[in-house]
């Protein structure tokens, strides 16, 4: 049965209420927005994967944490080391704690020789050098008048500028140009030993090489 224009007018406005109803209803829970659409949603939570320990993230930055809980700066150790005398350099005055003038005593309380001995048909006399190697080795002679008078060098003793045993004749001559020996380039010969002014090196040479090197006093009178 068709509908009379004024039934059909009355459905609309009737329509027309309900939705006016519906987006004031709608704009009052949305908080005054004029979207009708739902509120978006947050996304659920990632569980953690099994056996693993969940990440706490915090928004705090390093500079605000406390100064209690900030590491100090880390300060490098202080190391102290003690001066000891030279083993290996052949000084002015002497040789590590043996120094010239020492008496036999005085001398073997370094720790550094043997016993002193006389030889037979010697006047001075005379000690190992501890770590010079092999039992035929260079020796420290001592004047009766004068004490620790001369220290031979073993292999490996140098002196200040650098000559030891098997220098060659051009590294003596550079270090010590005054050096002679008593057949010019060959033999023995005598060269002040720097800093000291009653002491010498006694350095021999044979076929281009430095063969013996000592230090001794200029009045030692134990030999030649």
């Amino acid at each position: 049965m068709p509908h009379s224009p004024s039934s059909v007018r009355i459905a609309a406005v009737a329509v027309t209420a309900v939705l006016a109803v519906t987006v004031c209803a709608c704009s009052t829970r949305s908080g005054g927005t004029s979207s009708a659409g739902p509120a978006p949603r947050s996304a659920p939570p990632v569980p953690a994967a099994s056996g693993s320990t969940p990440s706490i993230v915090s928004s705090t930055s390093p500079s605000a944490l406390p100064s209690q809980l900030t590491p100090p700066a880390a300060v490098p150790p202080t190391v102290t080391t003690t001066p000891t005398l030279s083993s290996t350099v052949l000084g002015p005055d002497g040789f590590g704690a043996l120094r010239l003038g020492m008496t036999p005593a005085q001398a073997q309380a370094t720790h550094l020789i043997g016993t002193p001995q006389t030889q037979s048909g010697q006047t001075c006399a005379t000690a190992r050098l501890l770590a010079a190697p092999g039992v035929n080795t260079p020796a420290v002679f001592f004047s009766p008048t004068l004490g620790l008078a001369a220290i031979y060098a073993y292999s490996g003793i140098t002196t200040p500028a650098g000559i030891a045993v098997g220098s060659t004749f051009t590294q003596l001559t550079f270090a010590y140009p005054t050096w002679r020996g008593l057949q010019g380039s060959e033999g023995v010969g005598y060269v002040p030993a720097n800093g000291a002014s009653e002491s010498e090196y006694r350095i021999a040479v044979s076929n281009g090489r430095v063969t013996q090197l000592a230090l001794q006093l200029d009045a030692e009178d134990c030999y030649e």
